[in-house]
């Protein structure tokens, strides 16, 4: 008897340490400070320049820690998880409106036939942005201050259902269904998202569209959809990218465009960036240069000069969002026209 629970002790061992080893779950994170001159001034009399010199938290990426794992349920099939949490590294205080995992949290499935994923998570407009984005959706790039901080459905979303395709000969697609979750409708505040993507060597080419109807409503949010191309050459890489969107501005159409550059040098980065931004006769144009300074594989130092000019109809490209448009005392109607520029030095640790 005694011999018999041993073997069966270290059978249960034995078993436990086979599917131990068939999952794996990582810690890791990213902590992002830098310090910044900023100055909001331009515009007609009456509207008073304003400067402040700041610390801030996610400079080139957003501080975080997460938690991402998988599990081999034979087949060729794992069920994945991701659990991420955002925070701002120059005060402590929790990202995202305080959310605990408010950067993206999902659990799915994937295998040969790609991967099926439930949560909160980035859009597939999102991921054609960000990699069209030669600053890779810095704080200081025409993508992140044109396009997803301005457009619906351009971010993340909730309640969603993505599937996306396996490689096929360097072509993918994704595509994401948000439930809107209301009462008033079926389709009250859902999101729809496609992409597709094609990587083939030097060569990247993309297409993607995001739809969103209003929270409580069934009326047309955002629509918004973007052609975007890349070519890295090795010596530079170079990016561009067309967008327009309808709806959230009323009866105006929001149309943008962005470009830019990258040369190594060595362990240093440099990279330029420009774009314009349109709403009707209202117009923003973003010039952003800096260099980035690998330091090891997981710390860069980097800097950035970064320019928003705005009309007297538009004032959009708040880089860190400190000093406002209505800073110094400017009413609302009087920031209309404002322009900003910022100084910044920073590091970045990725673990």
């Amino acid at each position: 008897m005694k011999l018999k629970l041993l073997a069966l002790a270290v059978g249960g061992l034995m078993a436990g340490a086979v599917s131990a080893q068939s999952a794996n779950v990582t810690l890791y994170g990213v902590l992002d400070v830098f310090v910044a001159n900023e100055r909001v001034s331009g515009g007609p009399a009456g509207r008073p320049s304003a400067s402040a010199t700041v610390v801030e938290s996610g400079g080139l990426s957003g501080s975080r820690w997460g938690l991402r794992g998988s599990e081999s349920l034979g087949g060729g099939l794992n069920a994945v998880f991701v659990a991420e949490s955002g925070f701002n590294a120059d005060t402590g205080a929790m990202g995202q409106g305080g959310l605990l995992f408010g950067r993206q949290v999902f659990v799915g499935l994937n295998g040969g036939f790609g991967s099926f994923t439930m949560g909160r998570q980035y859009s597939p407009m999102f991921s054609v942005l960000c990699e069209v984005d030669i600053d890779g959706c810095s704080t200081y790039s025409v993508v992140s201050n044109h396009y997803v901080n301005l457009l619906p459905g351009a971010l993340r979303v909730n309640n969603a259902v993505v599937y996306s395709t396996p490689n096929m000969g360097g072509l993918t697609a994704s595509a994401m269904w948000g439930a809107g979750e209301s009462a008033v409708g079926t389709n009250a505040g859902r999101t729809l998202s496609a992409n597709a993507q094609y990587k083939a060597g030097p060569l990247y080419a993309a297409l993607a569209y995001v739809d969103v109807k209003a929270a409580g409503s069934t009326a047309n949010a955002g629509r918004t959809w973007i052609a975007a191309g890349g070519f890295d050459a090795g010596v530079a890489k170079l990016t561009a990218s067309y967008l327009e969107n309808k709806f959230t501005f009323g009866t105006a159409k929001f149309k943008g465009f962005q470009v830019g550059a990258s040369v190594p040098f060595g362990a240093t980065t440099m990279i330029v960036n420009a774009g314009q931004g349109k709403v009707g006769a209202g117009k923003n144009t973003i010039f952003n240069i800096g260099a980035d300074h690998s330091l090891s594989k997981r710390t860069t130092a980097y800097a950035r000069y970064a320019v928003s000019n705005n009309n007297d109809s538009l004032n959009v490209g708040a880089f860190t969002g400190v000093v406002s448009p209505t800073s110094g005392g400017a009413t609302a109607a009087q920031s209309l026209g404002r322009d900003e520029r910022v100084l910044a030095i920073g590091v970045r640790h990725r673990f």
